[in-house]
């Protein structure tokens, strides 16, 4: 760490050796690495810890059912892997990788208690919903988003017997289940495979659209609301995992296949046509693979990388250029962060650290002065 009686001591070297040589156009190794350190520090985004597990848990339901039984003696709490992330009022939404022990794949959690004990999972929207290979409750919860009107969308992926879904729940009015959209074969394929795993959320003058990911196919799925149809639009040669819209509506941002460095976009109203192609444009690399992105309403992208402990940000409306955001000094997991922003301009982030039976996960928060779209 620089001090800042050092930063202000070198500050006034720098002026006076700016004003001894003001014909000179390169800065030192040494000098620049202070500046950009000083950078940092100027932009450093203050986070605090609203939790700490060393071990999760579940809500467990009452009772002598002896299926609950069963799996809470299957349950391994190391197993637990936060993949995706959304807020909404005072609740936050996980969803976790479907492993054999772990009994519910979607969760939610208070985002404050009266407590400091850090809270236990609770499935979302109740154990009612989360039952394995059964087609009318959820299997493997994937990307999620809330809306500007209080509803959790949700992908579901499925199992082996049961096709892939999009849940839409009504946060006001109990958590209900507004709606579950099964995908046509034709546009999420169960003979070959299919993959989905992010979802961006578009609310037009009179409608919500979705757009979503299928990893293992060469285009973007749009859901609308409205209508309750998906279509698909080609992308040759191209398949995606993650993205994020701008805040203007006119462009979706995207990654590629697992470890893909460059950073694509497309034209969103290529993608409200029913259908046919949309054209791809290169929009720079970055230094690692990113797993997670999202924008604020200030144009800043966030990205999380693979097996680093770092989020870098980039604002969209400038040339690319990767910054360092935040940072973490122990982890050990291949996806050790993700984050959401809420509608009052905190974003909200987990840390994973630690291997196997030592993983240790945080809940944090910091105001970082723009919100969710």
């Amino acid at each position: 760490m620089v001090s800042k009686t050092l930063l202000k001591s070198h500050n006034e070297k720098r002026s006076r050796t700016r004003s001894a040589h003001t014909g000179s156009k390169k800065m030192s190794p040494f000098f620049a690495a202070i500046f950009l350190l000083g950078l940092c520090l100027a932009n450093a985004v203050n986070f605090k810890t609203v939790y700490q597990w060393d071990k999760f848990d579940y809500v467990w339901p009452t009772g002598g059912d002896i299926s609950i039984g069963q799996m809470k003696q299957n349950f391994k709490p190391e197993d637990v892997d936060l993949q995706y992330m959304a807020v909404f009022g005072e609740r936050l939404f996980l969803s976790l990788r479907i492993k054999s022990g772990i009994p519910a794949t979607l969760v939610s959690l208070p985002t404050s208690g009266m407590s400091t004990a850090p809270p236990k999972l609770a499935p979302f929207p109740s154990w009612d919903l989360h039952k394995l290979d059964k087609c009318d409750t959820i299997q493997r919860a994937y990307g999620m988003e809330v809306d500007a009107d209080g509803r959790l969308w949700v992908l579901d992926n499925g199992s082996g017997n049961c096709n892939s879904k999009l849940w839409i729940f009504d946060l006001l009015n109990n958590d209900t289940t507004e709606r579950v959209h099964k995908f046509p074969d034709i546009i999420v394929s169960y003979s070959t495979a299919a993959w989905m795993h992010d979802i961006a959320l578009d609310k037009t003058s009179d409608d919500y659209l979705a757009y979503i990911t299928d990893s293992f196919s060469e285009h973007i799925i749009v859901y609308s609301r409205k209508t309750d149809k998906s279509w698909s639009v080609e992308t040759p040669e191209r398949k995606w995992q993650y993205l994020a819209l701008s805040p203007n509506r006119e462009s979706l941002y995207l990654i590629g296949s697992i470890g893909s460095k460059e950073l694509y976009s497309v034209s969103v109203p290529e993608l409200k046509n029913g259908g046919g192609r949309a054209a791809v444009k290169f929009i720079g690399e970055f230094s690692r693979g990113p797993f997670r992105m999202l924008i604020d309403n200030a144009n800043i992208l966030y990205a999380a990388f693979y097996g680093q402990n770092y989020i870098s940000k980039w604002n969209i409306s400038q040339p690319f250029r990767e910054q360092r955001f935040h940072e973490i000094e122990d982890y050990g997991a291949d996806r050790p962060l993700t984050f959401a922003l809420d509608t009052n301009g905190t974003l909200w982030m987990t840390e994973r650290s630690g291997f196997y039976s030592e993983k240790r996960h945080k809940l944090l928060k910091a105001a970082v002065g723009a919100r969710s779209q």
